[in-house]
């Protein structure tokens, strides 16, 4: 059985910088690839998966609808769930809720505005003093 990677440090819910666009803007340009990192199947992005030793692997039923995946990581950006560190004019982490479980996407620096994702367990979830994360 594999052993699944621990993060030590969780991250955290931020203000949305004054000095980036608005968040409807950053979230109409931001797309949802996935990584083969995290794939032990095939997929759009890997004719077999490369599923890294210590990477979360994504579940094939994710893998499928990635229109639905960009679509919630859009809305996790209008909903500003995001990290505060920026790169390239977009968030380097984003957290969005599929089928009530929390996903973290993570920018890849590819083609600007792409972006992985993986399911979090609750002990990962990043710190959300701002109370972002409750979408009930």
């Amino acid at each position: 059985m594999r052993t699944r990677f621990k993060r030590t440090k969780r991250h955290k819910i931020g203000q949305w910088p004054d000095s980036e666009s608005t968040p409807e803007v950053v979230a109409e340009m931001a797309i949802y690839v996935g990584s083969a990192e995290h794939k032990d199947h095939p997929s759009s992005v890997s004719a077999q998966g490369n599923l890294r030793s210590d990477a979360t692997p994504c579940e094939p039923e994710m893998t499928r609808d990635v229109d639905r995946n960009t679509e919630a990581l859009r809305e996790g950006i209008r909903r500003r769930c995001v990290s505060a560190v920026f790169e390239d004019g977009f968030p380097r982490y984003v957290w969005t809720w599929i089928n009530h479980a929390l996903y973290e996407a993570r920018h890849i620096r590819g083609p600007m505005g792409t972006y992985k994702g993986y399911r979090l367990e609750p002990v990962e979830y990043p710190r959300d003093e701002l109370q972002r994360l409750d979408w009930s």
